[in-house]
């Protein structure tokens, strides 16, 4: 009866224990994209869904480049997907073009001067860019209504 007691008391906490760790390690397993690589720079785009934006914006800490795209609007600006990024470097040659498939796109790419062209729905946004050695920077495309 005594060892009984004791073992329903302790199965239950084990299966508490086991319900916690299953499900922080569900949280913790969002699907990133995989990465892609255009003219030898590696990125990746998404974030589609709030998990898969709070993953990406969370490893983009890591990554030299991190561009969020959103379209202002009256309450607050709506993220936007399907944005053609292209950058130029200083001689203004095309070191990077890519569709970005979600709202966010990270990019490894070298430190440099760079001059960047986001273009949404037929308007284009210009934008410098100064990546520096072991940085991070973020860049928010904001286009109006």
């Amino acid at each position: 009866m005594l060892l009984t007691t004791i073992r329903t008391p302790l199965s239950r906490v084990l299966c508490s224990i086991c319900l916690v760790l299953f499900s922080s390690l569900s949280l913790a397993q969002v699907e990133i994209p995989d990465a892609k690589v255009a003219q030898g720079i590696e990125y990746i785009s998404g974030g589609i869904g709030s998990e898969e934006s709070d993953a990406l914006l969370a490893l983009g800490k890591k990554w030299p480049l991190v561009l969020e795209f959103s379209q202002d609007h009256p309450q607050r600006p709506l993220w936007v997907a399907d944005v053609t990024v292209k950058i130029m470097d200083q001689k203004k040659k095309v070191v990077f073009e890519a569709l970005c498939d979600g709202p966010i796109m990270l990019l490894k790419i070298n430190p440099g001067k760079y001059d960047a062209e986001y273009s949404f729905e037929g308007k284009v946004l210009k934008r410098s860019l100064v990546i520096e050695e072991g940085k991070f920077q973020k860049q928010s495309v904001v286009w109006p209504q």
